[in-house]
């Protein structure tokens, strides 16, 4: 079940030319609808609630990704995917690789179910030259990928640790990431109301 979405914040600059593009672009990689499979988008729009980002930062939720992810890389200089991670650790366990690992490791070992497109868009970007300089893949374990807009217990369980990581991630790269003392509303499109599905 492919539920391609691309939902982004990107402002216009300030001379009405384009698009301003802010040089880090985070992306949540999910199907929303396969439970543990949404970790990304549910990340995406955690973040979005519960942080203030620099404007030097820009949250996409992906999706199931195709090639036309390829765009979205045009000019960044730092791209960290959100992907739930089907092997390699205990459910709930936060696992990072860097673009080097992800050269090493994607060909051989079953990451996750979106692999093949992030493959594919990795090496598309690179031959294009579009590719960032630096990738890093935050993931999850996933327990369970059954039909549920909901996120299983270890992986919600997960994901404030996970969220204050990436956020410690933009610090390192010298970016505003500062927790919310108010959260903002969390109300994701995927919603129950609006697809139908149980939670």
């Amino acid at each position: 079940m492919c539920v391609p979405h691309l939902r982004s914040g990107r402002k216009e600059n300030r001379v009405g030319k384009g698009p301003v593009i802010p040089r880090i672009l985070i992306a949540g990689v999910g199907n929303v609808l396969l439970e543990d499979d949404g970790f990304g988008p549910h990340a995406i729009a955690r973040l979005e609630a519960e942080y203030e980002l620099g404007a030097e930062v820009e949250l996409v939720d992906i999706g199931t990704p195709g090639l036309d992810f390829v765009d979205y890389l045009v000019g960044r200089d730092t791209l960290i995917i959100l992907d739930a991670v089907s092997s390699g650790g205990q459910p709930g366990e936060i696992l990072t690789f860097d673009r080097q690992q992800l050269r090493e490791f994607m060909p051989n070992m079953r990451l996750s179910a979106h692999q093949p497109c992030l493959q594919e868009t990795l090496f598309a970007a690179e031959t294009a030259d579009v590719c960032p300089p630096d990738v890093l893949l935050v993931g999850v374990v996933g327990e369970s990928f059954e039909v549920s807009t909901a996120l299983g217990a270890e992986v919600e369980r997960a994901m404030p640790i996970a969220l204050e990581l990436i956020a410690e991630l933009l610090r390192q790269r010298r970016v505003l990431a500062r927790k919310r003392l108010q959260p903002l509303p969390c109300n994701p499109w995927w919603s129950v109301s609006d697809v139908g599905l149980p939670a």
